[in-house]
């Protein structure tokens, strides 16, 4: 494995789904990075507004402060971040620091699957099948809303406006010279694949001990829209598994005028 590829290779994603994988008395896992590891990337995400508000949502969801957590990666879906979406619906099924929602969290789910993830079409059906006849309405006449702020064709231009502003300023020079770059020290960057501890994380270790070239923080895939997507869409589809099983029943909430 090349060190592009290694250092793509980094958080892994929890993507299970069933009580049986949260007992009630432990908090949810959204990833099996701790607090440290996650807040080491931050100089990785600088410029990529999805992975910075999805990484400073993780810290404050490791934390415990899971209201700011949400509100974090809410700002990360602005952006077309699916792994937030993903972490939003899992938050809301399991009622991790809120009440639990399976309606939003349905939503959060399809959105989360827009581009076609195997493992997170699986989830979003799982969850789908669970809903009651009125909960599965009420997501559909819900849906609409949500993918008219947080759906690619909006989200996506977002955050491709603000990544193609920071490449700019980076790269360009005030006096013609074009060929800057800016080194980065603090270890390779992390996406957050599925699935539990690959060789490649334990690769991207010796990388990150000498540090990233000024060339892998700023190679096609980081920069240029059309690698870039791909290559955030291939990492939903690598490595681990996805465990879905029967969710615990919640009873709807009653509402009050």
């Amino acid at each position: 494995m090349n060190a592009r590829n290694v250092r793509l290779a980094g958080l892994c994603m929890v993507c299970l789904f069933g009580s049986a994988a949260v007992p009630a008395e432990e908090p949810l896992q959204l990833v099996t990075a701790n607090f440290m590891k996650v807040d080491a990337q931050m100089p990785w995400a600088k410029g990529h507004p999805n992975e910075e508000w999805r990484l400073n949502g993780l810290k404050s969801y490791q934390d415990g402060r899971y209201e700011e957590a949400i509100g974090r990666f809410e700002r990360a879906a602005w952006y077309a971040d699916k792994y937030s979406q993903h972490y939003l619906s899992l938050i809301y099924w399991y009622g991790q620091g809120v009440p639990a929602d399976h309606v939003r969290a349905y939503i959060w789910s399809d959105l989360a699957a827009e581009r076609g993830s195997r493992k997170l079409l699986a989830i979003r059906e799982k969850m789908w099948a669970q809903l009651t006849p009125q909960q599965q309405q009420d997501a559909v006449a819900q849906g609409a809303d949500y993918y008219d702020r947080y759906g690619d064709a909006v989200a996506r231009p977002r955050a491709e406006m603000e990544i193609r502003r920071f490449a700019r300023s980076m790269t360009g020079s005030h006096i013609g010279y074009r060929n800057q770059m800016l080194e980065q020290q603090n270890g390779p960057p992390i996406h957050g694949s599925f699935g539990n501890a690959t060789a490649g994380m334990l690769a991207s270790s010796a990388v990150a001990a000498g540090g990233p070239t000024s060339l892998e923080a700023y190679a096609d895939d980081r920069v240029e829209m059309g690698p870039y997507w791909q290559q955030q869409d291939l990492e939903l589809e690598t490595g681990g598994r996805v465990e879905v099983g029967p969710a615990k029943a919640t009873p709807r909430p009653k509402h009050t005028d």
